[in-house]
């Protein structure tokens, strides 16, 4: 019986070393050869220098998971210090107009991958931009669910294989398998990567915007008001002088309720004691 115990508890031993070991072997994944990752990130780079150079307007023809994926975190990657830099010089919008000068070799880039999957572009891209543009109609949020929800089968569509069909968009090119079993490794980290820094840019965009409305709301506010003043200031039959001091004392009054909420009311109160303090001063 000892020995039957002990040769049970030998062989529980072995087999929970074998567990071990397909646990460890099922957690270590392989990882990309380094001079694979090196050359894939140069061509990364070099897809998106002639996708906005001589593809620039070329929706015809194929692009290979590969040119699409690496033309899209070359274009990350060069955007996010661009935008810093230029955050830096305070030129916050020179990377926006980048960005739309740079949304055509995009469009065409996302055309191509969907010709080498035997997709017509058309019936793939028309839709993402009426859902973008029914916010109009159908309100902001529902715009806004309808473009995400179609932006993940798109994706799906364009991380899909090359169809080696020849048919309407030409002969497939060159197989994106150049770098054997680490391709798809490639192109996966590319593609997150990608999605990543797009989030984060429509993240960024989306305070931009409401910063940027609020300093419009601001600005067409203190219009408006400083308006106020020149007429009632005109009605009161002020010289020019004492119309262009009543403005700049409005303007320090306004300065001094920066963050401050203010009642309709007390601001025709304000502009009421600047035009009869402008009107004191001869």
């Amino acid at each position: 019986m000892l020995v039957k115990d002990k040769d049970i508890l030998i062989e529980g031993e072995e087999k929970n070393t074998t567990d071990e070991n397909i646990k460890k072997d099922k957690v270590q994944r392989p990882k990309i050869d380094k001079a694979h990752m090196t050359a894939a990130w140069g061509d990364a780079f070099d897809y998106y220098l002639r996708g906005i150079t001589e593809k620039y307007l070329r929706f015809r023809g194929r692009a290979t998971r590969l040119e699409f994926w690496g033309f899209m975190v070359a274009a990350a990657f060069i955007w996010v210090p661009f935008y810093f830099i230029c955050e830096y010089a305070e030129m916050p919008l020179l990377p926006y107009y980048f960005a739309m000068a740079t949304f055509l070799p995009s469009l065409a880039v996302t055309a191509r991958r969907l010709h080498d999957t035997n997709k017509n572009a058309v019936w793939f891209l028309l839709p993402l931009a009426i859902f973008a543009a029914s916010g109009f109609f159908i309100g902001l949020y529902l715009a806004i669910a309808l473009v995400v929800a179609w932006s993940v089968f798109l994706i799906k569509i364009l991380s899909a294989e090359t169809d080696e069909r020849t048919g309407f968009y030409g002969e497939p090119n060159e197989s994106d398998e150049v770098y054997g079993d680490d391709n798809d490794r490639i192109i996966h980290k590319f593609r997150f990567l990608s999605i990543l820094i797009l989030l984060v840019w429509i993240a960024v965009t989306g305070a931009k915007l409401e910063d940027w409305s609020q300093q419009v709301q601001q600005r067409a506010t203190i219009d408006n008001i400083m308006n106020q003043v020149l007429t009632q200031g005109q009605s009161a039959n002020l010289s020019p002088e004492q119309l262009q001091k009543a403005q700049s004392q409005m303007i320090n009054v306004l300065k001094g309720l920066s963050g401050k909420t203010i009642s309709p009311e007390d601001i025709q109160k304000q502009i009421a004691d600047t035009i009869k303090a402008a009107s004191q001063n001869k």
